[in-house]
């Protein structure tokens, strides 16, 4: 069945706002890894300072693309966990820039700038300028994740949401199934292949080897999962072989990988590839 997303770890006052990204952090991701991988190998020369300084704002571009993104959140604890994530990326930006002004400096001291006094009136900013910016920029973002970032996490996570999220993967093929009934205007049908009750998560990717039938002007789709995608066949692509099987050398995939994906971001995909066919 179908259960509403609820807050998975409560946030009580012994709780740290940032245990959203520390229990998301230390979840296997390739990208979490890479940077882990690189600090363990060593930061120590200014090559590593820059392009990881690099790394950050490129990831700080992505993550607005990423939340761009229709369906790029489920619940409002899905945005708690992201809202943990960003105030900690806030945090970290506001040392960085205490440290930056710190190795600037660390060359003042070897001798090799020299520390002006801070530019007059109608006089271009000098290196005392940039430094005393430095340092008024980390205080007031530090100033507003002290003030903010507690009380925003733990008020998104606590919203109540309305989603009815599957709890694994022959839960989305009923829903899905469901919502192409109602939504879609085809013929469609679930071709069930394991008695109800009898499904086994083993997580390799190929799902419980349900599907579903979609029959529209003149065309039957499939809709399945395997290799971790979500997939939506024609039958007009595949090959028949001797013993009735058919076999498909393309595909269109569908833009989501979760096996407990939204069921309705599922139908979106499948109704704008019907549509773009017809």
């Amino acid at each position: 069945m179908l259960t509403n997303q609820a807050p998975a770890t409560g946030l009580d006052n012994d709780t740290s706002w940032t245990a959203l990204y520390e229990r998301t952090g230390d979840e296997p991701s390739d990208y979490v890894s890479e940077v882990r991988s690189a600090v363990e190998y060593g930061l120590h020369d200014p090559e590593d300072s820059v392009e990881m300084a690099c790394a950050a704002a490129e990831t700080a571009g992505t993550s607005v693309q990423a939340l761009s993104s229709p369906w790029s959140l489920y619940t409002p604890q899905d945005a708690a966990a992201v809202a943990s994530a960003l105030f900690i990326q806030l945090r970290h930006g506001a040392d960085a820039l205490t440290e930056l002004t710190r190795s600037v400096g660390r060359i003042v001291e070897r001798g090799e700038a020299e520390l002006p006094a801070p530019a007059g009136p109608g006089q271009s900013a000098n290196l005392a300028d940039a430094l005393a910016a430095l340092r008024t920029v980390s205080d007031t973002v530090h100033g507003l994740v002290d003030r903010h970032a507690s009380t925003t996490v733990r008020a998104l996570h606590t919203a109540p949401g309305t989603a009815s999220l599957p709890g694994d993967v022959h839960e989305t093929v009923v829903a899905v199934a469901a919502l192409l009934a109602e939504q879609g205007g085809q013929a469609v049908t679930l071709n069930q292949r394991h008695p109800d009750g009898a499904y086994e998560d083993a997580d390799d990717g190929f799902g419980c080897g349900c599907d579903i039938t979609i029959a529209s002007d003149g065309e039957k789709y499939d809709f399945h999962r395997g290799d971790s995608e979500w997939s939506l066949s024609r039958e007009s692509d595949g090959r028949k072989l001797s013993d009735g099987s058919i076999v498909f050398s393309t595909w269109e995939t569908l833009s989501t990988t979760l096996k407990n994906a939204h069921p309705q971001q599922l139908v979106d995909d499948i109704l704008r590839v019907i549509a773009a066919d017809q």
